[in-house]
């Protein structure tokens, strides 16, 4: 599938004993249980992952949104109707999955040691489809990010070869050049409402995971030095609108590296778009 322009469109008060108590069971039952929404995702992506280990590939088709993309760890990309026809295998098959789920869509991770693995999942009439499977490699050390040379950030700050088409695409393109922007600029302040507190970015060049709070202190530490990262540019990207959520599968260039997939997600909280994950996987 081309990754040129691909859209997806779519103060107290005290109270008595009795009173309390009341209060307290109305609270609980009105109360979400915990992992409840997470129960169905997590069964899906079980089955999933048993029909690929069993090479069942009528059972694995049952799973696969029709514009399906499976990353593996060399950057090797599948549509659904080649992993139908090869059955990849499945990194950390059986490391118990994470979840995470955002209204119609959930994320789901099985990371263990260099290996990290992420898979995003989509409610859909017929019931959760799996959309993006990307694996991502982590070196044993992590590399140096690369100095920025010139004295500004065109692309992805200014402009990138990409047009977004729906309402919440454009927002969520220009929320993700505000973080790249404070990101060259090394503004924490600009940075943090962009991002989502359980943010992570998972870089093959990196040999672990990436929090909110550690990009904030990378970021802090190159204001002090005074050295800014060159941001990564932008070659073509295609997007999914699933309306709460907004997800891109991009193909960037890390200057004088190689060429890799980045995906991101974003969910809109207090009528900002925050980006959930970064998840890059460089191609050998």
């Amino acid at each position: 599938m081309s990754l040129t322009g691909y859209h997806n469109h779519k103060n107290c008060v005290n109270v008595g004993a009795p009173t309390f108590l009341a209060l307290a069971l109305i609270l609980f039952a009105a109360a979400p249980l915990p992992g409840a929404d997470s129960a169905p995702v997590l069964q899906a992506d079980k089955a999933f992952v048993q029909a690929l280990v069993q090479k069942d590939a009528a059972a694995t088709a049952n799973f696969l949104s029709p514009d399906f993309t499976w990353i593996d760890s060399v950057g090797k990309r599948f549509s659904r109707v080649q992993v139908l026809a090869s059955s990849p295998a499945v990194a950390n098959a059986d490391v118990e999955a994470e979840v995470r789920v955002y209204g119609e869509t959930a994320v789901v991770r099985a990371n263990r040691g260099r290996m990290n693995v992420l898979r995003v999942w989509v409610k859909r009439a017929e019931g959760w489809r799996l959309q993006l499977y990307q694996e991502v490699l982590q070196v044993e050390k992590s590399e140096p990010p690369a100095a920025r040379t010139s004295a500004e950030c065109v692309n992805p700050c200014k402009t990138i070869p990409f047009e977004p088409q729906t309402a919440n695409e454009k927002a969520a393109i220009a929320s993700w050049q505000g973080v790249m922007r404070a990101m060259a600029e090394s503004d924490a302040d600009a940075y943090s409402p962009l991002i989502a507190d359980e943010f992570t970015a998972t870089d093959t060049f990196h040999d672990r995971p990436f929090t909110k709070t550690d990009r904030l202190a990378q970021i802090n530490k190159q204001k002090t030095t005074g050295v800014r990262a060159a941001p990564q540019e932008l070659v073509a990207a295609e997007m999914f609108d699933f309306g709460e959520t907004v997800m891109m599968i991009a193909k960037e260039q890390r200057p004088g590296g190689k060429f890799y997939f980045n995906t991101r997600m974003w969910v809109k909280r207090d009528a900002r778009w925050q980006m959930l994950f970064s998840l890059n996987t460089q191609i050998e």
